[in-house]
């Protein structure tokens, strides 16, 4: 009778583990979903999305290779790539920051997984 008292008890403890096991796995594998404010904030968090979805993707990538891969993947690239002009226009081409539509590039960030989920708001 011990042994079988034993055993149950064995046996709630493990399901109680398991339990716990996936409550923290739920709530720490959570992804915080991107919610930029601006062209730049966007594609960072595109970026981040893209390094944590596209494990493949070299450390160095340019985003012609991140548009590629997007492609690959049966994305429509068409709206990122017109913002993509726009933010290298920013960014490398010394021009002010675009006051331009940055939505379709957060919506494929959240699509790929939510932005970096080391940045909170």
């Amino acid at each position: 009778m011990a042994s079988e008292d034993l055993v149950l008890l064995g046996l709630w403890g493990a399901n109680a583990v398991l339990y716990v096991l996936l409550l923290v796995n739920v709530f720490h594998g959570r992804r915080q979903r991107a919610a930029a404010t601006n062209l730049a904030e966007a594609f960072r968090d595109l970026e981040a999305a893209l390094k944590a979805a596209v494990p493949d993707l070299p450390a160095g990538f340019t985003w012609e290779e991140a548009v590629s891969r997007l492609k690959d993947r049966q994305v429509d690239s068409k709206a990122i790539e017109d913002a993509l002009r726009k933010y290298e226009a920013y960014r490398y081409g010394g021009l002010p920051m675009p006051d331009s539509d940055y939505r379709e590039v957060v919506r494929v960030a959240n699509l790929l997984g939510g932005g970096n989920p080391a940045r909170r708001n």
